[in-house]
């Protein structure tokens, strides 16, 4: 059974990210890139969205016994499987997954350009994707 009070943290816990990064979703790519500060708020912001929304998916497959991810991959991918996700929302689940390991484990200086992408053009996807477990389970 789903723990309904965990997804709603999780929930909360985005908004409150989104709403952090909403006032520098309207800003042109060369006053983003001139701002580091802007930079740094997107990032973190966008850093944390993912994580929680990696454990609101690994929550929902093990909740729903689709099984025991051993990565965040791994539980996109169940949710596929199951029909949770549909094809659109895998492939962004996989793009902020990846996105997050670059950012977290430091792989490579994150490209501010990509940042500004995620922000401008892939927020509404992100809140749909959420919207998407808040339909199904709270």
């Amino acid at each position: 059974m789903i723990d309904r009070l965990v997804l709603t943290r999780r929930v909360e816990e985005i908004d409150r990210h989104l709403a952090k990064i909403e006032p520098y979703a309207n800003r042109p790519l060369k006053d983003f890139l001139e701002d580091s500060i802007a930079q740094d708020v997107v990032e973190y912001n966008l850093f944390q969205i993912v994580n929680h929304l990696i454990d609101m998916v690994q929550h929902i497959a093990v909740d729903e016994d689709y099984g025991y991810p051993q990565t965040a991959y791994e539980a996109g991918h169940l949710l596929f499987e199951k029909g949770f996700f549909d094809g659109g929302d895998l492939q962004l689940f996989r793009k902020m997954v990846g996105f997050r390991n670059v950012v977290g484990h430091d792989y490579l200086r994150v490209n501010k350009e990509i940042v500004y992408s995620i922000l401008t053009e892939n927020r509404n996807e992100i809140k749909a994707l959420v919207g998407k477990v808040v339909n199904k389970y709270l």
